[in-house]
């Protein structure tokens, strides 16, 4: 049986010993820095700070107004990203609401000697306090305090690791399960009622300018190239097509991420690299797969999973034969990054051997290789269709 901590007693816990901390400035400029996504796969996310992405441990230099800082991230959490920027000696927690929580750290105790009497021996001055507190801004999300050298700081701070660490593994593990789940009902529905000519690639990880970004899932068909999104979300939805950020809401708890819409703009900028075919032939598509409820208008390209197939099936005209699909599959196969081709097939395989009814295929994923000659050449009429590099 596994035992859970209840999320109240954690948060009563952490907001007890924050509410004892002195609160650090924020300087002004700090409020350029925003955190607008978290991206990447569930082993290895991407936070996107002012347009960069970063993993955890890389560095970049941002250019703000009136001056050019360096950024390090040190974590990413589902809605925050920890970092460390240049010449502060703090770090700080950016969060997806645009809140910057400086993370504090306190002074070491400075030992002070007393002065001797005239006719007496000195005196041994006042030990240290055994620890001493600073005070970040208080956040349920981004707690860390600092302690000086002490052995009762040392067991306390290591009794908040372990709590901490007890409710980021949970949080992150029902994260990945969930989206992996999503992914997997999505690829089950595209298998069992799917029929046109297609080839469906998993979890496609590719390279960009800024570092990589990852695909839930790419189908190609004879009828285009279909980039699609997948949210395995409950609860009501809120957003606006245009907006950067929607909002998820389940009974009074509210919680914002990033317009997927917008995420898979970014994807489908990243495969039209790869090609030189028209804009047309490449179609975004978000999928809701839980039971999440639309209370507002999100657009035609926002579908839940029952409206998959109809989507997919909509007329549309035949752009591809088999032989220059196989050509699209094999050209993103060799530009996809390796730690994505070995974990697809695990990942979904994984999932849907929990769902019922659904058999696992030995090998789900098709392994493609270019064709010896380019099928896109000028004797095919369709010069196009040229691959780019």
């Amino acid at each position: 049986m596994k035992i859970r901590t209840p999320k109240p007693l954690i948060l009563f816990f952490v907001f007890t010993v924050a509410s004892a901390f002195a609160q650090l400035p924020v300087p002004a400029w700090l409020s350029q820095i925003k955190l607008s996504g978290i991206n990447g796969t569930s082993d290895q996310k991407l936070a996107i700070i002012n347009g960069k992405n970063f993993a955890i441990g890389e560095a970049y230099d941002l250019k703000l107004k009136g001056r050019t800082v360096r950024v390090q991230c040190l974590a990413i959490q589902e809605q925050s990203a920890l970092v460390k920027i240049q010449d502060l000696p703090a770090p700080y927690a950016l969060t997806m609401a645009g809140e910057i929580i400086p993370i504090g750290t306190a002074p070491a105790p400075v030992e002070t000697t007393a002065p001797a009497a005239v006719a007496e021996p000195a005196k041994p001055a006042p030990a240290a306090p055994a620890f001493v507190f600073s005070r970040p801004v208080f956040h349920p999300s981004a707690i860390i305090p600092a302690f000086s050298v002490g052995i009762g700081s040392f067991l306390l701070w290591m009794f908040l690791a372990v709590i901490f660490g007890l409710a980021l593994g949970a949080g992150a593990a029902r994260f990945r399960f969930r989206k992996n789940l999503g992914e997997a009902l999505l690829a089950a529905t595209i298998d069992k009622h799917y029929s046109r000519p297609h080839l469906l690639l998993n979890n496609v990880t590719l390279s960009t300018p800024e570092g990589t970004t990852q695909i839930d899932h790419v189908l190609v068909a004879d009828t285009g190239i279909f980039v699609i999104e997948t949210k395995h979300y409950s609860g009501w939805i809120f957003g606006d097509p245009q907006g950067h950020q929607w909002t998820q809401q389940i009974y009074r708890h509210k919680s914002r991420f990033q317009n997927p819409l917008h995420q898979n703009y970014g994807h489908i900028k990243t495969l039209q690299s790869l090609f030189d075919l028209p804009a047309d032939n490449f179609h975004s598509v978000v999928v809701f797969t839980g039971d999440a409820e639309f209370k507002t208008d999100l657009g035609p390209n926002v579908i839940r999973l029952g409206g998959l197939i109809p989507f997919l099936t909509a007329d549309r005209p035949t752009l591809y034969d088999e032989r220059k699909m196989t050509y699209i599959v094999g050209r993103i196969e060799m530009k996809r990054e390796r730690r994505s081709l070995e974990t697809d097939e695990y990942h979904i395989n994984h999932v849907r051997s929990r769902l019922p009814g659904q058999a696992v295929k030995p090998n789900s994923r098709p392994s493609f290789a270019p064709p010896a000659s380019n099928p896109f050449s000028a004797s095919t009429g369709d010069e196009k269709y040229q691959p780019k590099g």
